[in-house]
């Protein structure tokens, strides 16, 4: 691993003074004083980013978390599918030319099989076979396997592009953005969502906080960083919100979880379907620590919602008039 020198976009970089201590090692977030986005600090080789995207990573069934918090997590996979076939509806097409769209990192091509069935011509991105087995099994879906180059696809190919929670992974994010530019037409949207680093969650639990994932997030931003990438990249912001019950909620409870000094994300492995190395005692206990939490998380995570400050930012962006 190596130390962070310097920001992706040249700028000196800064301690924030946030520590991690994780099953992988021990980091700290620096912040870039040019961009305002903060990284992780050493720089995982990628002998480690490939041990941490393993088969419990993603899970080892069928589904990636045990059946009630799959059934809750789909309902926002649904969510997000209908507000993309209302962005679609206001993009003008020749007659019979369906809506194309591509989800980078789609995971396991959920979001994409309930487009499916609208006509929509259905594209997905993984890192490789194993990340992407189970959206292979979604018929009709159009998967490209591992690296991303500006030639993947055709110049204004897709009328909505779709980058959830990937972009925090990616070693660099603004070249990305420029391909999700290249590739998207006039008129068409992008769908975006990361992390919100500087959510009051965020401030609050420091190196506990869930979603800092080390070594997997190996940057992140807050609502100002994300705002100057998009624009970098010829995006403007048309839509920005704050209030994610999928995400949100969860990263209350699993960091304060961590702040008491559980091992990190250790009830998180659970919902997986994942056995911990722990005694059966002490998940019981954190399991029902997380139910007393319910209440004050859901509270905390409205407020902070309310106030701009959630736990992740969800936004739609289109492209900058020249």
């Amino acid at each position: 691993m190596n130390r962070v020198s310097a920001c992706g976009c040249g700028g000196a970089v800064e301690p924030t003074g946030v520590r991690i201590v994780a099953p992988m090692g021990r980091y700290t977030l620096v912040r870039c004083a040019s961009c305002g986005r903060k990284m992780l600090d050493p720089i995982p080789s990628d002998a480690d980013l490939a041990a941490s995207y393993d088969r419990q990573y993603y899970g080892e069934g069928e589904s990636k978390f045990i059946g009630p918090i799959e059934a809750f997590v789909d309902y926002f996979r649904g969510s997000r599918a209908r507000d993309a076939v209302r962005l679609a509806s206001g993009i003008a097409r020749a007659p019979g030319e369906p809506t194309r769209v591509l989800d980078i990192g789609c995971g396991s091509g959920q979001f994409l099989a309930r487009l499916l069935p609208l006509g929509f011509e259905a594209h997905g991105t993984e890192y490789s076979a194993e990340s992407g087995r189970r959206a292979a099994g979604v018929k009709g879906l159009r998967l490209h396997f591992g690296t991303l180059r500006p030639d993947t696809y055709p110049a204004g190919h897709f009328d909505i592009i779709s980058v959830w929670h990937v972009l925090e992974h990616l070693r660099d994010p603004d070249e990305a953005l420029r391909y999700c530019r290249a590739w998207l037409r006039p008129g068409g949207f992008l769908m975006l969502a990361v992390p919100n680093v500087g959510s009051w969650q965020a401030r609050l639990f420091g190196g506990s906080w869930f979603h800092l994932d080390p070594p997997r997030h190996l940057l992140h931003f807050d609502p100002a960083s994300l705002g100057r990438a998009l624009d970098s990249a010829g995006f403007r912001l048309s839509r920005v919100r704050h209030l994610s019950w999928e995400q949100n909620l969860y990263g209350y409870e699993q960091s304060a979880l961590n702040s008491l000094g559980f091992p990190r994300d250790q009830l998180y492995e659970l919902l997986k379907g994942n056995r911990p190395a722990a005694p059966a005692l002490s998940l019981a206990l954190q399991a029902a620590i997380a139910g007393v939490l319910m209440l004050p998380a859901a509270i905390a995570t409205s407020l902070e919602a309310a106030f701009g400050q959630g736990g992740t930012i969800e936004c739609v962006a289109v492209l900058r008039d020249r």
